[in-house]
């Protein structure tokens, strides 16, 4: 059993790295060690329960605490310490499986009890459905293992309370898995359900917020990204959401204010300060910038002052984002489009021409690179 031992150790440490990368921008926190010992044994209980009895289901669960434990919830890890204490002290050759049953269920989820950082923690919940799968295995052999005990008794009234209470469980989960399957029916059905049993998870409000967006239910979408920002301040792309929604919404100050918090967050980090997430906030922000300039240069002559200093910070934004991502035809055909529009023509056509060439058929760099061309021949 050696080598088995010794690969599961191996992939315990791929997993870790793969979890550590997987956190991101996003501040985990599990709090100091007694608080994780507290989480931990608590953890173990709440699988324990919710695996016989799966009630109040949801995809994202509310967060967990993690400031220093009171005194009453070092209750779990006494009860936990209990069990396996008793069960070890009366093991005999009919029991000591239980012991073993008990104790692989806990060393099975020692990954998932928040002990170390790992990104699954991001949402604020310790707990999730999928991650006991495998650890759920010794229980529910324990479980059958005692079913089968009871039903070998040679009592007819053993056979029929056995019978009876096993029937009800299937009948009673199988209930309830169907009812579930409704809940799965698509994405938004999945984070509606969330929302209503646990309205402060932010994942299910961003989630929601970028399906309203895609359906230009955009007062909905700013509601939820507003709920996400509020619950995930540090969250860079969450406030990148906000700010979309609000400008969908004409409310461009308020856009850009929430671009300029994105771009904050991203640059105040080295491993994000040059990303192409930054890229798309970026020309986001040149693009509000330019349609707030144009509001203001319409209605007076000359163009006004702090039209012009828009002007330069978008074209400025829209530069920097194509040196951090420069094969992006859209920023080079806004980029192209605002140089035209000021008169910038030399500059102008280098990029309405790399919009053609990465989008032949980009219909208003075409027209807009023709009509230069046009008033040079």
């Amino acid at each position: 059993t050696l080598p088995f031992f010794l690969l599961a150790i191996v992939l315990g440490l791929v997993t870790l790295w793969f979890q550590s990368r997987g956190i991101g921008e996003e501040e985990i926190v599990i709090g100091s060690l007694p608080r994780r010992i507290v989480n931990a044994a608590t953890a173990i209980w709440w699988y324990a329960g919710h695996l016989f009895a799966p009630v109040r289901l949801m995809a994202i669960y509310p967060n967990w605490r993690f400031d220093p434990p009171l005194v009453f919830e070092w209750l779990p890890l006494i009860a936990l310490i209990g069990v396996l204490t008793a069960l070890w002290h009366w093991r005999n050759r009919e029991t000591r499986g239980a012991f073993f049953a008990v104790a692989c269920f806990v060393v099975a989820l020692l990954p998932v009890l928040g002990l170390v950082r790992m990104a699954y923690v991001r949402s604020g919940a310790l707990v999730a459905d999928h991650l006991p799968y495998f650890a759920d295995v010794p229980l529910l052999a324990l479980f059958c293992a005692g079913v089968a005990y009871a039903w070998n008794q040679r009592q007819r009234a053993a056979k029929f309370a056995t019978a009876t209470i096993v029937t009800l469980l299937v009948g009673a989960m199988g209930t309830y898995a169907f009812g579930r399957t409704e809940v799965y029916r698509n994405e938004e059905t999945l984070w509606q359900d969330n929302l209503s049993k646990n309205a402060d998870a932010w994942q299910a409000h961003i989630m929601m917020a970028q399906r309203r967006f895609k359906q230009e239910r955009y007062a909905e979408a700013a509601y939820h990204a507003g709920r996400a920002s509020e619950l995930k301040p540090e969250l860079a792309d969450i406030h990148n959401q906000l700010g979309l929604a609000y400008c969908r919404l004409e409310r461009f100050e308020e856009g850009i204010a929430e671009y300029h918090k994105a771009l904050q967050l991203k640059e105040a980090k080295p491993a994000t300060a040059t990303s192409a997430g930054v890229a798309k906030i970026r020309a986001n922000l040149a693009n509000a910038l330019t349609i707030t300039a144009n509001h203001l240069s319409e209605s007076a002559l000359p163009v006004p002052e702090e039209a012009t200093r828009r002007y330069g910070e978008a074209i400025r934004q829209y530069e920097e984002a194509l040196a951090l991502d420069p094969q992006q035809p859209a920023i080079h055909r806004n980029l192209g489009m605002l140089l035209a529009q000021l008169g910038r023509y030399d500059e102008a056509i280098p990029h309405l021409r790399a919009t053609l060439q990465m989008a032949p058929n980009e219909p208003a760099a075409r027209e807009t690179l023709e009509a230069i061309e046009a008033t040079r021949r």
